[in-house]
């Protein structure tokens, strides 16, 4: 016998099934909603008491379904020191003010400029009048935008107005010590670091700077103790553990140096500037081997950076392994032509070896580029540039 085949009841049949996917469906977003809500709540709670990893695992089993979770991992990221991640979590979040305003700072942290630039003004764009803290934080960015460009009188300005939009806020403090350190002004600049650390005592970003300005200075006890005392509270800083390390370099206590750049790369193995450290003070005791292998490291992370060829090829030079020496050199300012000072250094070892015709067109080269004892060298030797 045939069924007959009824259309219309067909119809309603699918209809009710989809009906009833539908429902089922949005109560699986609702519980998921519900769950990720829970979650970031135990992540922010675990934040208030200091549990930070803690906090992470909640706000990474949220990310799935929650912006804010992103949005919470991106800033606790942030905030310690983890700033490539940082930057995928917070792109990855609801792209409100507050992600773009820490997205900004992240991305100034790695030197991104431009996309820093982009970052704060659509922070900006965002912010409500109330929000002063995040518009403080973006107009910071953009002061330092300006300030790496050589714009000392655009990024005065932008730090007024991040002032002026939060006073009691650490961050435009530290940025305008920044802006005017790098106008010249130290004293100034000391000044500013220490009203952020005045109303923002745990400051990492404030320490460090102060810190590192002390060195400048060649005040090593003080850098010394202004570090120490940041890092009572913020242990895992690399940045002041690297700053920390510099000071007592710079004071000749080495071992103490050594001991602060192992702790950043056990913390951060691609923090490249540790190995190049590292590879100065063993060069400076006359271990050259430790030195280069040091130097290899920044070099297996970096590959694209020139300092490491060129500290390896001072550590040949000084070792007489000329040919060594000269072929490092050479991958420097393969790297960075404008290196004036390097291909001083390798017109110096041909001449060294006897080689005229390379030695005059090595000081030839960072004579055009500028350099006053290249300039010298070729009027002494008559050689135009």
């Amino acid at each position: 016998m045939t069924v007959p085949h009824n259309k219309q009841c067909g119809t309603v049949v699918l209809r009710d099934m989809f009906k009833r996917g539908a429902i089922l469906v949005l109560i699986v977003l609702a519980t998921l909603t519900a769950t990720a809500q829970g979650l970031v709540a135990k992540g922010v709670a675990a934040e208030t008491k200091g549990l930070s990893e803690l906090a992470e695992g909640y706000y990474r089993q949220a990310s799935d379904t929650s912006a804010e979770a992103r949005l919470r991992l991106g800033v606790l990221l942030e905030g310690e020191e983890r700033y490539d991640e940082a930057i995928r979590w917070l792109a990855a979040a609801d792209s409100g003010a507050e992600a773009m305003a820490h997205l900004a700072a992240c991305l100034a942290e790695r030197r991104r400029w431009d996309e820093a630039r982009s970052a704060a003004e659509k922070a900006l764009e965002l912010a409500s009048d109330s929000e002063n803290g995040l518009q403080a934080s973006a107009m910071g960015t953009l002061a330092l935008v300006y300030c790496e460009q050589g714009n000392y009188t655009n990024a005065a300005i932008w730090v007024r107005k991040a002032l002026a939009a939060d006073p009691v806020a650490a961050c435009p403090h530290n940025i305008d010590g920044i802006v005017r350190y790098r106008r010249g002004d130290d004293n100034e600049a000391i000044k500013a670091f220490r009203e952020a650390l005045k109303l923002e005592p745990d400051n990492t970003d404030a320490c460090f700077n102060l810190g590192s300005l002390y060195c400048y200075r060649n005040n090593h006890d003080l850098a010394i103790s202004t570090l120490r005392k940041g890092l009572k509270k913020h242990r895992k800083s690399v940045k002041l553990l690297y700053a920390l390390g510099w000071a007592y370099k710079l004071k000749g206590e080495t071992a103490g140096a050594i001991e602060c750049l192992q702790n950043v790369v056990s913390i951060d193995s691609g923090y490249v500037n540790a190995y190049n450290r590292m590879g100065d003070i063993y060069f400076e005791r006359g271990e050259f081997d430790n030195a280069v292998e040091q130097y290899r490291h920044a070099i297996s992370i970096a590959p694209g950076l020139s300092e490491a060829y060129r500290l390896i090829g001072r550590t040949y030079a000084e070792q007489r392994l000329y040919p060594k020496a000269i072929h490092y050199y050479q991958k420097a300012v393969g790297i960075d032509g404008s290196d004036a000072e390097t291909y001083c250094a390798i017109a110096e070892l041909y001449g060294r070896q006897g080689q005229q015709a390379k030695e005059k067109a090595n000081y030839r080269r960072a004579a055009r580029l500028g350099h006053q004892n290249a300039r010298q060298w070729c009027t002494q030797h008559s050689v135009t540039y």
